[in-house]
């Protein structure tokens, strides 16, 4: 009886503490940039707020300011015993490969919007060239008449290459002879370049600009306001998500990158047990990306400028990439000419 009762005393506790492990849950951290109001970042983060009711696990959000915060916070979740880390922009790319490959058996790695190089790693990028090329075709159809189209970015070089190089070629599918100005910020978040480039682009003649400059998209949109009350309007796009409003009817469209589909994807493959590694390249097809009116619907529309010709014309192209009748072959960048 002694042993009975000490038998169920044992068993008592063993299913308190399964039951304490089972409430505690797994540990997610997602390490990314200071999020703010970039809505590249509060797309991922925000679903991985919400399926934390649908899967139960505690979830850390480890923003970093500079290289060390980026070091230190991956280093410390693999010290601390994160089930599952998640890195958010491209800076992850480096260091979910080095973590993977010193500590491979610590977590699940993954990262969204670069690839790490490892097979260890699951890594989400995306056919950005897509998407730009839908803006630059609706740039064309909308703006016919236009000789220059601009194009406002963060920095010149490898990482934004698919943006401008879908975008000129997409214009240049509707008009041959388009001619396009370029101007970099060297930020993500400046806004005062962005505003004094869009107004010099403006100046120069350009009535469409290619808002690609993340946060500071913010600066072309206050431009195109106070060159609307001017009497000289210019138009332009957000970049990751839909951003149109009655507010601002210059803001025609958005080139979407959906981040909270992506963190979906790699929070429910290791919550079902359908965990792959390697590279996994998000499109048109799968949702990944898009545009607004176009693929997407959006908080308002310039009925004005996207009309309904333009809004067909743009499907039309989507439905030729996604059926594989328009193939888009991006070059090396050194053998394209802008």
């Amino acid at each position: 009886m002694k042993k009975l009762a000490s038998f169920l005393v044992v068993l008592a506790l063993v299913l308190t503490l399964a039951s304490s492990a089972m409430a505690e849950g797994e540990k997610v951290a997602v390490i990314c940039d200071p999020v703010g109001t970039n809505m590249f970042l509060t797309q991922a983060v925000d679903m991985a707020k919400d399926l934390q009711e649908t899967y139960g696990y505690t979830l850390s959000l480890m923003e970093c300011s500079d290289t060390d915060e980026w070091q230190s916070n991956y280093r410390a979740a693999v010290a601390e015993g994160y089930d599952l880390i998640i890195g958010v922009g491209w800076q992850s790319g480096e260091l979910a490969n080095e973590m993977a490959t010193e500590y491979p058996d610590a977590c699940k790695y993954a990262v969204i919007d670069t690839d790490a190089g490892n097979e260890n790693v699951m890594s989400i990028s995306y056919n950005e060239e897509q998407a730009a090329y839908l803006m630059g075709v609706m740039a064309g159809m909308a703006f016919p008449e236009s000789d220059l189209y601009g194009y406002i970015g963060c920095f010149e070089g490898g990482g934004s290459f698919k943006y401008r190089w879908g975008f000129c070629e997409g214009v240049r599918s509707v008009n041959p002879d388009a001619q396009f100005i370029f101007n970099f910020t060297n930020s993500y978040t400046d806004t005062a370049l962005p505003f004094e480039y869009a107004k010099q682009q403006a100046a120069a003649g350009a009535t469409y600009i290619f808002g690609g400059a993340a946060a500071g998209n913010e600066g072309i949109f206050q431009a195109a306001l106070e060159l609307a009350e001017a009497g000289t309007p210019i138009y332009s796009i957000a970049q990751d998500a839909d951003a149109t409003t009655p507010d601002n009817p210059y803001i025609i469209s958005a080139q979407l990158k959906n981040t909270g589909v992506s963190m979906q994807q790699v929070i429910d493959a290791y919550f079902n047990d359908a965990w792959t590694t390697g590279l996994i390249v998000s499109n048109l097809m799968d949702g990944g990306i898009g545009a607004t009116h176009i693929t997407n619907e959006g908080n308002y529309l310039n009925a004005d400028i996207m009309t309904e010709e333009v809004i067909a014309g743009c499907q039309a192209v989507v439905d030729q990439i996604v059926s594989g009748e328009l193939v888009l072959v991006l070059p090396a960048m050194e053998d394209y000419e802008f």
